[in-house]
């Protein structure tokens, strides 16, 4: 498979003719293709004639009628495969979305997801020891009307380890089931904290990271005193979850069960923990976790507001701080991109997986698109994909920029969400600037999260809601001359706007402590995956989003 791999990236144009014939061949038959007369064997330029770039509204009729009627389905598809698993995905905002896991959707990603592996372990093989912490959602969480599956992708990768690997994962797969977000994160920290052997720790959003470090400097005591006494919660804690249960999938006794049998009583462990959160942040997480090699979480796009956060909890005495590795340039829809080492979010084109397109980032989506091999270093594009899941050239509008070739296949990394561009007097405000002007205020004020957006005053402005650090006092007009000065350096039109008055100056109004947490829970509540769920830099209906944020908070356990 690595050969495969390597052989790919030298010859990309053949690779990505190969991806596309294994896509025709799977989906043939299906009425999308057959409606506009799409060959079996028909080639990227014949495709590129035969379909129009799709969003998922374009597709929601082809896809979503497999909810209500299952599999086969009576009505026209764009899938010839049978799905195992409707895959819920919404992103930051907006409404669900389901996508058709497929054998052809699993075989591209897997092939991806092992060369990820393989490519960390080439670079230590120590990423290989220890057991491996994944904070993941359930793979199933409700049914269709016709019988489907509806699940995370998260959960679903999880899954498809093998029985020993998750055999040995250090958090029972039960408590990912758990509704209430402050429980289900206080039991995933006492699980995790409960083992000394902890080599690597994987979630997809860094925020998450940060949030879990954060929860455990608070929890620390409570959490040692549950491992001390081999409980898994104090009662109150858990009677919420007696009565709620683990969701529809998972046999309450039996989930019980086994959160008893991971919950022996261990006073030198709970000691351990006391001593690793007493020291406070800085080496927080190799202390706890002295056998931790890697952390692994998205590098690029928002990411770097918080990786400074980050890294008091990964420092080593007299050692380089646990590195960061980026899982790749993914999503529900695919694996598009996959890094080769640590520290970087770049990775090379995955394509022997999905056939993918790209136009750049200044021109339409109907212009005519370039392939892999035809992408210019240096520059920006938006990506276009037809996957093994029935995605049909759609627009993913996901910006990347190609940073090199590793043999001759292209390099990049994720810049941006090209939808999510804020503009009012030519200013184009994208999330790259948000995340520079706000990492600049992170890096010199107590500052926990920032979200900006438009106030469409008698001279538009932009305003930023500020989360200050647990106890921090912040000055709201000194964080928005610090704001208004990092925005004017990354965005040189709209420091021109500010020069002539055509925009005002920004506000910044502090946020109570905890929005964030409570917003979170909010979503989870409501249906989002978890591990979807970002906080976005940028948002272009700034009065919903501080409402969100400023609404009741329930009380954390």
């Amino acid at each position: 498979r690595l050969a495969a791999f390597e052989h790919a990236c030298q010859h990309p144009q053949e690779a990505q003719r190969r991806a596309l014939a294994r896509i025709l061949q799977a989906h043939a038959p299906a009425a999308y293709l057959r409606e506009r007369a799409v060959s079996p064997d028909a080639s990227p330029d014949q495709l590129r004639a035969a379909l129009p770039v799709v969003d998922y509204d374009d597709l929601r009729p082809y896809i979503e009628p497999l909810a209500q009627h299952g599999w086969p389905c009576p009505q026209p598809l764009a899938i010839a495969q049978r799905p195992d698993l409707l895959l819920k995905t919404s992103g930051t905002t907006g409404a669900a979305k389901l996508l058709p896991v497929t054998p052809a959707y699993v075989h591209e990603t897997d092939l991806g997801r092992r060369v990820w592996v393989e490519r960390m372990l080439a670079e230590d093989d120590l990423h290989g020891d220890g057991i491996h912490l994944a904070v993941i959602s359930p793979m199933r969480e409700a049914t269709t009307p016709g019988g489907l599956p509806i699940g995370a992708n998260t959960g679903r990768i999880f899954m498809r380890q093998p029985a020993l690997v998750r055999a040995f994962a250090p958090v029972p797969y039960p408590v990912f089931a758990v509704a209430d977000s402050a429980l289900r994160y206080r039991l995933i920290l006492r699980f995790a904290a409960s083992r000394h052997d902890v080599g690597t720790f994987t979630t997809a959003n860094p925020s998450t990271v940060l949030l879990l470090c954060n929860l455990l400097l608070g929890l620390g005591e409570a959490i040692a005193d549950d491992v001390a006494a081999g409980r898994i919660a104090p009662e109150e804690h858990l009677e919420p979850l007696r009565a709620q249960g683990f969701g529809p999938f998972l046999d309450p006794q039996d989930a019980w069960r086994l959160l008893r049998r991971w919950s022996r009583p261990d006073p030198r462990r709970a000691e351990a923990i006391r001593r690793a959160v007493a020291a406070g942040p800085e080496g927080l997480l190799h202390r706890l976790w002295p056998r931790l090699t890697t952390v692994n979480c998205w590098l690029g796009g928002h990411a770097p507001f918080y990786l400074p956060r980050i890294t008091p909890f990964l420092l080593r005495d007299g050692r380089p701080r646990v590195p960061l590795r980026d899982p790749g340039f993914s999503a529900s829809e695919g694996l598009f991109a996959i890094p080769l080492q640590s520290e970087t979010p770049e990775g090379v084109l995955h394509l022997a997986g999905t056939f993918m397109e790209f136009v750049p980032e200044d021109q339409p989506d109907d212009d005519r698109t370039l392939l892999a091999h035809e992408l210019t270093p240096g520059q920006r594009y938006r990506l276009i994909t037809t996957t093994g899941g029935g995605l049909w050239r759609y627009a993913m509008r996901d910006v990347v920029e190609v940073t090199g070739r590793h043999h001759n296949a292209p390099m990049v990394k994720f810049v941006y969400k090209s939808g999510n561009i804020l503009n009012i007097t030519g200013e184009k405000i994208t999330e790259a600037h948000a995340v520079a002007a706000a990492a600049d205020l992170a890096a010199n004020h107590p500052v926990e999260h920032v979200v900006a957006g438009l106030e469409l005053l008698e001279t538009p402005r932009y305003a930023a809601l500020v989360e200050p650090r647990p106890g921090a006092a912040l000055d709201a007009a000194a964080l928005a001359a610090r704001w208004d000065a990092a925005l004017q350096r990354a965005n040189v039109e709209y420091a021109e706007k500010r020069r002539s008055q055509r925009l005002g100056p920004p506000q910044v109004r502090l946020l109570p402590p905890g929005a964030l947490l409570g917003w979170r829970a909010r979503r989870v509540a409501a249906g989002a995956p978890d591990g979807q769920i970002k906080l976005p830099v940028l948002t272009r209906d700034l009065p919903a989003l501080e409402r969100d944020l400023t609404a009741p908070q329930e009380p954390t356990p």
